[in-house]
């Protein structure tokens, strides 16, 4: 039977140093690693037209995150009003132990909510909310008592 690894998920990103400062900082993520992926490797994949910074973030629960910096500065999609509007992607999910906390340091580094921030049931103490990165990518953000060990 085929295997798989863990997941990464990347995010092209036009500010490197501010979406690393971010993460890092508002999240919790620690670089793992850092490469300048040649525009040859990078065109002939269909990622990069002039190549990319890559920079590897682990998540507190070690999962990745890889922001990809290109070398020409990418468009800024318009964002849907929700988030089914259209396929693909959308949003990552960060588990944590205190949703205030975490929103409030991701909105001192440049977050903007874009929820309510929901309890889900009174019986089962589950909290979430939705907010945008610095660059727009949006996060879910949830707090679980059995979620984060």
């Amino acid at each position: 039977m085929q295997q798989t690894a863990a997941i990464e998920a990347g995010i092209c990103v036009r500010d490197l140093d501010r979406m690393h400062r971010f993460y890092t900082t508002a999240l919790g993520c620690e670089e793992v690693r850092r490469a300048d992926i040649p525009k040859e490797l990078s065109a002939a994949l269909g990622v990069a037209a002039e190549g990319y910074e890559c920079v590897w973030l682990k998540t507190p629960m070690n999962e990745r995150i890889k922001l990809m910096h290109p070398a020409l500065t990418p468009d800024t999609p318009a964002a849907p009003g929700m988030l089914t509007e259209r396929t693909g992607l959308h949003y990552l999910t960060f588990y944590c132990s205190d949703l205030d906390a975490c929103l409030a340091a991701a909105q001192a580094q440049g977050a903007t909510l874009i929820s309510a921030r929901a309890l889900i049931a009174p019986d089962r103490p589950l909290k979430l909310c939705f907010f945008r990165d610095p660059e727009g990518n949006v996060i879910e953000l949830v707090e679980a008592a059995a979620a984060v060990s």
